[in-house]
């Protein structure tokens, strides 16, 4: 009977499997093989330039690969713990019911349904290079300069004393800046998961605790937390991919698809993008998107060893 159970289950999961190998993991395979030739946009030359591992050499020696490594690091960490933590405390704060909770939820949620390409267009609109929103509010009607200099807050200003206005997308903590619209774009969408788990503790568990003199924080601390665990990581787990994938937000963000931003916001996917597509070093670029594509599965996991352990 329990062979037969297990033909059953493996003919409804015969169409899957095959769907996931063909768009799973025969273009996995197939970039790891092309890692392997010096491939540029001529195919009459792909057979001819096999190359082994000397991709990947290449491809860490490349100018600007340390700096965007670098711009990842910073952009993913920073992401990642922020979209989670404040996902956590809306949860926290939206998990009892109030008039308007809902309506409260929805308008929490528009931004997370706006296209990520719109959301770095419109972002990169208010930090542009020149005339941007956030000077004007800053500068002109705030005078922040003024009042920042109090604390000794330094600024630039040319030879007949005007000030220079920052370039926020040119700078050399412009990667903070294009964190910005990311954290604002996905933190939504980890409120709603903790929600969603938040409403599966039995509210016998916290009447128990009330009953023993629990405060809030021991509440959190002691209950929710521990609950919350493999949630919060299978949440920490999933924006961590994301935000390592981000595409859509970092490019757009810098000329409306230029794909080139500044150095101190350039980041490997738009650079393996550029080296693949743009300067046509298919080899390199899929030596690059290889050793990512290593990396984060590493990572994955190794956390969802931690997530089966809880």
């Amino acid at each position: 009977m329990k062979q037969q159970s297990n033909r059953i289950a493996l003919f409804f999961a015969l169409p899957t499997s095959i769907l996931l190998l063909f768009f799973l993991a025969l273009p996995v395979l197939f970039n790891v093989l092309i890692s392997a030739f010096d491939i540029g946009n001529d195919p009459r030359q792909w057979l001819d330039s096999y190359v082994a591992f000397n991709n990947y050499a290449a491809a860490v020696m490349q100018d600007g690969f340390i700096n965007a490594v670098r711009n990842s690091v910073i952009y993913t960490i920073i992401t990642t713990l922020c979209v989670t933590f404040i996902g956590l405390f809306a949860a926290i704060c939206l998990r009892e019911h109030f008039k308007g909770r809902g309506l409260v939820i929805i308008l929490i949620m528009l931004s997370w349904s706006v296209p990520s390409y719109v959301v770095g267009m419109f972002f990169g609109y208010i930090f542009q290079q020149d005339n941007s929103i956030v000077n004007f509010l800053l500068f002109d009607v705030l005078n922040w300069h003024v009042f920042s200099s109090w604390f000794g807050a330094q600024w630039s200003y040319n030879e007949v004393g005007q000030l220079i206005i920052p370039r926020w997308l040119d700078s050399e903590y412009s990667v903070l800046i294009v964190a910005i619209p990311a954290i604002w774009h996905y933190w939504p969408y980890s409120m709603l998961l903790f929600l969603a788990a938040m409403h599966s503790i039995q509210s016998d568990v916290y009447k128990a605790a009330i009953m023993d003199g629990a405060s809030k924080t021991d509440k959190f601390l002691y209950i929710t937390f521990p609950i919350l665990k493999p949630v919060f990581i299978a949440i920490l787990v999933q924006n961590f991919i994301i935000n390592v994938y981000n595409f859509n937000i970092v490019v757009m963000m810098f000329g409306n698809g230029t794909i080139i931003p500044s150095k101190g916001a350039d980041m490997i996917i738009p650079y393996i993008f550029r080296t693949s597509f743009q300067y046509w070093n298919l080899g390199i670029g899929a030596s690059l998107s290889t050793m990512l594509m290593l990396f984060v599965g590493i990572f994955v996991l190794y956390y969802y060893k931690r997530l089966r352990g809880n």
